[in-house]
């Protein structure tokens, strides 16, 4: 236990620190006047709604969506067209070339090659191509936004802020609190650090020169189908190819949800959390480690090592808490017992470690207030101080995860194959119109 003391607070120590160099680079820059957002005033709104429309088409993979699928393009397009027709004239069924199962890469690529193949017999070409999952609830202005910051922008990404449930779904609840800090603030100090934004696989948007890019750097199939997270890599390949990238975080007036967004329930059990975030250790740190390497640029570098640091956190929080249970047996059992066998010190009282110890207490203060706060500016300050509990149930959930991930990628190894796409199930909530957002809005 001591030897697993001492390297689990070395690990943390260095995790820490990473995370308050992210925390200080944003409050610093915002103490400077560099603002997070760009606020939707009436201004700017006039000048996005007027901007001449340049044609989108927005692909849905939807393989095995039948629970969603209709409620969400039936609320999506009554969202952005008021004279919408009971058939819905502008969206096309594409079935995929080979029967199922099958990856989200390759009904996308599919729906790609109809739309080449439809801007052909119309005679038109789409300017933008976006894509959305088949769960998700599209702000009103969405398509605005995009008609807005493209061709500027080649990739645009639009944040990504779950659904709330009922406060005492955790499992739910808790991908509230991360999508939260990460979107608020994470994203942010990326762009600002290395211009670099990955896709989030919904809310994104690419420029016809983004797609005729990675069709050419993949065999003119623009999504890798041997990634479980085919949208991360994008984001990095069109990047390297000097395309320009922007995490698009426009706040609105407050009669509502703060910012324009794509808004999704997410698992909300055990079993559906873990598989689902298996997939994304998989793609982002096995297999974008093995496609993508690093990058020669050292702050490049750097946002790949914090894609990728779940490796290392993810056993050592698992290793902080075994560490914390026996600590507390320990002192419960000599604590009720006079008798009990006296356990030596695990720290001696002169020891450096103490002081490493007080860092970590920080850190993880630091930690527990950044959530907090990001939660809570979002969602309420009754969601943000449950953030705080939710943090022992993200790492639960977290390390699970990885431990399926490592079995994942040790059998597909062992077998030669790829690992398998899971496929999430998915909900779609009861509404008539997008949650936190007026008709005005």
């Amino acid at each position: 236990v001591k030897i697993l003391l001492y390297g689990t607070a070395i690990l943390i120590l260095i995790s820490g620190t990473d995370d308050a160099m992210v925390d200080l680079i944003y409050w610093v820059r915002r103490l400077m006047g560099h603002r997070p957002h760009m606020r939707l005033n009436k201004k700017l709104k006039d000048e996005i709604i007027s901007l001449p429309e340049q044609p989108i088409a927005i692909m849905v993979p939807a393989w095995q969506e039948w629970a969603v699928i209709h409620r969400m393009v039936e609320l999506a397009a009554s969202s952005f067209v008021d004279d919408i027709t009971r058939d819905y004239k502008h969206v096309h069924k594409v079935v995929t070339r080979d029967p199922g199962p099958t990856t989200k890469a390759d009904c996308l690529n599919n729906v790609i090659q109809f739309i080449t193949r439809f801007e052909q017999e119309q005679g038109i070409q789409f300017s933008i191509i976006g894509y959305h999952d088949a769960e998700d609830v599209i702000h009103p202005l969405e398509l605005k936004v995009f008609n807005y910051f493209i061709p500027k922008y080649d990739l645009l990404q639009l944040p990504v802020f779950p659904l709330p449930r009922a406060h005492y779904r955790l499992i739910a609840n808790h991908y509230m609190d991360e999508f939260g800090e990460a979107h608020c603030k994470d994203m942010v100090v990326r762009e600002a650090l290395t211009g670099n934004i990955p896709s989030a696989g919904v809310g994104t948007a690419f420029s016809r020169k983004a797609i005729g890019t990675l069709e050419a750097l993949n065999h003119h199939q623009v999504f890798d189908t041997r990634s479980l997270t085919e949208d991360y890599q994008i984001g990095f390949r069109l990047h390297a190819e000097g395309l320009k990238e922007h995490f698009a975080l426009l706040a609105l007036p407050r009669n509502g949800f703060p910012y324009i967004s794509v808004r999704e329930y997410f698992p909300a059990g055990v079993k559906q959390a873990v598989r689902q975030k298996s997939r994304w250790i998989v793609g982002i740190v096995f297999q974008g480690w093995r496609s993508l390497g690093w990058s020669r640029k050292l702050r490049l570098s750097y946002i790949l090592m914090r894609d990728r640091k779940a490796v290392v956190t993810n056993p050592t929080n698992l290793a902080g808490y075994f560490i914390v249970i026996n600590i507390l047996f320990m002192e419960l059992y000599t604590g009720l017992d006079d008798n009990a066998w006296w356990f030596p010190s695990l720290i001696p009282y002169d020891s450096w470690l103490w002081d490493l110890l007080y860092i970590n207490g920080f850190f993880l203060l630091n930690r527990v207030v950044q959530r907090l706060y990001f939660t809570g500016h979002l969602y309420g300050w009754g969601h943000g101080f449950l953030s705080i509990p939710r943090m022992i149930i993200a790492n639960i959930v977290n390390f699970m995860a990885y431990f399926r991930a490592l079995r994942q990628v040790k059998a597909a190894k062992r077998t030669g194959n790829e690992v398998a796409w899971d496929k999430t199930d998915h909900e779609f909530p009861e509404l008539s119109q997008p949650p936190g957002h007026s008709q005005d809005s």
